[in-house]
């Protein structure tokens, strides 16, 4: 039996251990670790610090978001540690800020 590692490969699996792969930093008071990828699409753990305002931005392609810590505000709805959200295609993304900071995994196309 294998354990996972910081990145298994596996016969078109990835496997990863969060712990052992590091945060990297993608702007002002945000950090991404990357835990796969697979058929075109990203799975993320982000972490926005307190005081946490992102860019208006436009989605080409669904994307998935589930809190596991914090607050966030997405396009005027207050989330807390347990909730989600799914976005469809052609959206905007008009609102996105952590008042407290906050801990998220995504599901999304990686960018071209």
């Amino acid at each position: 039996m294998t354990r996972c590692g910081m990145e298994t490969q596996n016969q078109g699996w990835t496997f990863a251990d969060s712990e052992e792969v590091p945060w990297q930093a993608m702007g002002p008071g945000v950090e991404m670790k990357s835990l796969g990828v697979a058929g075109g699409r990203l799975m993320a753990l982000f972490r926005f610090d307190a005081g946490y305002e992102g860019g208006v931005h436009h989605h080409d392609d669904a994307e998935f978001t589930y809190v596991l810590d914090g607050d966030l505000v997405s396009n005027g709805v207050t989330m807390l540690t347990g909730h989600g959200y799914a976005v469809e295609a052609g959206t905007d993304h008009t609102e996105f800020r952590s008042a407290g900071g906050a801990t998220v995994l995504s599901v999304f196309a990686i960018p071209g």
